[in-house]
């Protein structure tokens, strides 16, 4: 496997952030035809909105954290703890990709494609390109469906909230378990 380096990763981000809004934004105005700027507000107020999104986010980062540190997921947990360790990234870097990828993301996911397919096939569309849905491995597919949970959760949160609620959660779910497999990793669990 190839590991990206941080420049490429840094390229990535703001190619998600940009290429994957301006997809989403395309499917809104012109699958959807509805308006751009009512899709981004939401439902509920902007209050609600962080307050879900803070909410999901952080239960959804415990429980993953909780369910990687089991034993059955011990091969996905050091697979992503060695991945971290290959990049390295900074806090800065972390929370950068954090961004531009739940922003990126739940806007071409979430306000996109969701109300075009369905809350559970955009997520699981979702853990399917990102590779966690893998026949070869069946930890990480195990893995990927609680993911699929975790994304129809995202789901919700922008049907019922609005976008800035799913943004978030996506945000706070992804600089943890960023954070948490890079600081975790103790670079024994080769030993194990």
């Amino acid at each position: 496997m190839v590991v990206p380096d941080k420049k490429r990763l840094n390229y990535f981000s703001w190619l998600t952030l940009f290429g994957m809004s301006a997809i989403g934004f395309m499917l809104i105005t012109y699958l959807q035809r509805a308006d751009v700027q009512t899709i981004c507000v939401g439902r509920k107020s902007l209050f609600l909105q962080i307050t879900a999104g803070l909410f999901f986010g952080s239960l959804s980062s415990l429980l993953a954290v909780v369910l990687l540190n089991g034993k059955y997921f011990k091969t996905v947990r050091h697979f992503f703890e060695h991945l971290m360790q290959d990049i390295n990234p900074s806090v800065s870097n972390i929370v950068f990709y954090s961004l531009c990828a739940s922003i990126g993301e739940e806007i071409l996911f979430r306000a996109g494609v969701q109300p075009l397919i369905g809350i559970w096939p955009a997520a699981f569309l979702f853990v399917l390109l990102h590779g966690y849905i893998n026949p070869a491995n069946l930890h990480l597919t195990v893995y990927g469906f609680f993911l699929v949970v975790i994304c129809a959760g995202f789901g919700y949160l922008f049907k019922f909230f609005g976008l800035t609620a799913s943004i978030l959660a996506h945000f706070i779910y992804d600089v943890s378990m960023f954070s948490v497999l890079k600081y975790s990793y103790d670079g024994t669990s080769n030993a194990d």
